[in-house]
């Protein structure tokens, strides 16, 4: 059939290690296009899970959930040409999605959460993952003692092919490093940092932020360590924008340290910030409102995009103005997640940045 050949050619030119998440993205959707105008579904569902791996590396939530939910709709309909199974571990990120975008009411969100638990569960996973993700939203609403109520849940559940365990440990890091329990996340980090628990990025993200950590708790040795391992991971990774949601954290470690090391890392940063989901912009925003409290220089000379809001086409940039843009950002989107959370999760984040 002649339109499989056109599939696979397209397929083919995916395989460029060289090309951007953006172009491979453009070239899956051609495929799918083909494959629906075919009626080839199976096709289809396949290349479209492939098609949300490479939106999540470009962080468009919105249009991530709008692919799963054709993919969904396609089992429904075609259950003798599709396994529930293949479909779950991508439902995982889509329900995450669900979360990153403000705009969704939670009992919306919490509908999705329900419909991947009974799937998981008919297909004979455990609630692990599950649990894990709650106790990732709420260490991010900042409602500890809910967040770990539900981590506790997670490790009391068996580790299943929906799981991660790098991953899962990476995250409960946050929980420890954001009550003020630097010695308890470093040690439970040592699987992390010995890679005798690796994942593609969750080792990376260990690194970044426990360096920032170490070095607020006092402790500049381990921040270092962790700074030179994180330096050794990003080699190779300069065009990984998803990584934002964790180097804005290693920008303000290195202003506290070296502010020009931390300002090339902004450089590259911002620009992606403009194109980045709402949760990394909020993140990243917050971020660069604490890096620039060390900065002592009332204006820095910077490379940044023209589509930047603040641009100036001299190069010179007036660093108070810089962090007025960036806690306005970060504000304005912290009272629509905490107006969608029914708390103060996120702006207590930011006032926290503020005041101490």
């Amino acid at each position: 059939m002649r339109y499989t050949l056109e599939i696979q050619k397209l397929l083919l030119q995916t395989q460029n290690q060289n090309l951007h998440p953006r172009e491979k993205a453009s070239l899956l959707k051609e495929a799918i296009r083909i494959a629906d105008e075919n009626e080839d579904v199976s096709w289809a569902v396949e290349m479209r899970l492939d098609l949300i791996y490479e939106l999540n590396l470009l962080s468009a939530d919105a249009e991530e959930i709008a692919v799963f939910s054709k993919i969904l709709d396609d089992y429904e309909s075609h259950k003798d040409q599709i396994n529930e199974d293949d479909l779950l571990w991508k439902y995982k990120w889509i329900w995450a999605c669900t979360f990153d975008l403000p705009d969704i009411p939670m009992e919306q969100i919490k509908a999705v959460g329900a419909d991947y638990k009974t799937r998981i569960q008919r297909n004979g996973y455990s609630l692990r993952s599950y649990y894990h993700r709650w106790s990732v939203e709420y260490t991010r609403m900042r409602q500890y003692d809910l967040a770990k109520e539900y981590i506790d849940k997670m490790l009391a559940e068996k580790i299943d092919d929906q799981s991660c365990e790098a991953c899962e440990l990476n995250f409960m890091l946050d929980y420890y490093l954001e009550t003020g329990q630097f010695d308890e996340a470093y040690n439970r980090a040592q699987p992390l940092i010995s890679k005798q628990t690796s994942c593609y990025e969750a080792n990376l993200r260990a690194y970044l932020k426990l360096a920032y950590y170490a070095q607020k708790a006092g402790k500049p040795e381990i921040a270092a360590d962790m700074c030179t391992r994180a330096e050794e991971g990003l080699v190779g990774r300069e065009k990984d924008e998803y990584m934002l949601l964790y180097l804005g954290l290693f920008i303000a470690y290195y202003f506290m340290i070296d502010s020009k090391r931390g300002w090339e890392y902004a450089e590259r940063c911002i620009g992606w910030s403009l194109q980045t989901n709402q949760l990394k912009k909020y993140r990243f925003s917050c971020d660069m409102v604490e890096a620039l409290k060390y900065e002592s220089r009332p204006q820095v000379s910077l490379n940044l995009p023209e589509e930047f809001p603040l641009y100036c086409p001299e190069g010179v940039y007036n660093v108070k103005e810089l962090r007025d843009y960036f806690y306005s950002q970060a504000e304005d989107l912290a009272l629509r997640y905490d107006a969608r959370n029914a708390n103060n999760g996120y702006m207590d984040r930011l006032k926290e940045i503020i005041f101490n």
